[in-house]
C-alpha cells in the first residue's frame, strides 16, 4: 500500500479510528489509537523501514471490516497516521504523541502515556538485532524516560507531567540518531 499526502487527520478521523481498533471487529489483539501511535513512531524512527502490510496486521489484528469500503476508509486512516508521524519526524514539525486521557476520582482529566510508551516499546522490539551496544548508550537517556512511562499509568502529578512533556524531545532524538546511522 503507498502512503499519499492527504490532508491532516482530524479528530473525528482518529476518533473513529481509535473506535474500530477497540471494537469487537478487530482481534484481541488489536491496538488502541495511543497504544497504535507509540507503535507507529517506533516504527518509523527505527533503524529499518517496515513494510505497510506487516504494522497493519499488528496495529489491526486479523479486522473484519462491514464492506470494501469501510476496510479502505480505515486502512487509509491508519496510513495516514503513519504518515504524519514521520513527517513531523522528519521535518522536526513539532512531534506530539497521542495520549489516552484519564478522569480521576475528583473529576480532573490528565494524560496517560503509558499504553502509548508501552506501544512504542514493542516497537522497538521489531528492531531488536539492530540494537547494538553504541546504539543502547546513545538512546539510554530518551529511551529511560518511554520506559518509565510504560511501567507507569498516568497520575496527575507533576514528575509525570514533565515525563510526558519530554516524549516528543525523545522520539525526535531516536528518529534523528537512526536516521544519521543510515546515512553514514
Amino acid at each position: 500500500m503507498s502512503i499519499q499526502c492527504r490532508p491532516p487527520l482530524n479528530q473525528s478521523d482518529l476518533s473513529r479510528l481509535d473506535r474500530f481498533l477497540r471494537s469487537n471487529a478487530c482481534g484481541k489483539e488489536a491496538m488502541g489509537l495511543s497504544y497504535a501511535h507509540g507503535f507507529l513512531t517506533a516504527i518509523a524512527s527505527g533503524p529499518e523501514q517496515l513494510d505497510s502490510a506487516e504494522w497493519l496486521r499488528l496495529v489491526f489484528d486479523e479486522p473484519v471490516f462491514n464492506s470494501g469500503v469501510e476496510g479502505e476508509e480505515l486502512l487509509n486512516l491508519a496510513l495516514r497516521l503513519f504518515s504524519e508521524i514521520q513527517q513531523s519526524l522528519k521535518n522536526s514539525l513539532g512531534f506530539r504523541p497521542i495520549f489516552d486521557h484519564v478522569r480521576s476520582h475528583s473529576n480532573h482529566i490528565y494524560a496517560d502515556a503509558q499504553p502509548w510508551a508501552m506501544g512504542f516499546t514493542d516497537g522497538i522490539k521489531l528492531f531488536a538485532e539492530c540494537w547494538t551496544t553504541d546504539a543502547n548508550r546513545a538512546l539510554k537517556s530518551p529511551l529511560d524516560f518511554i520506559f518509565q512511562l510504560a511501567n507507569t499509568q498516568g497520575l496527575p502529578d507533576n514528575r509525570y507531567s514533565k515525563l510526558c512533556d519530554a516524549i516528543p524531545d525523545a522520539a525526535e532524538y531516536i528518529y534523528c540518531f537512526w536516521q544519521a546511522k543510515s546515512h553514514s
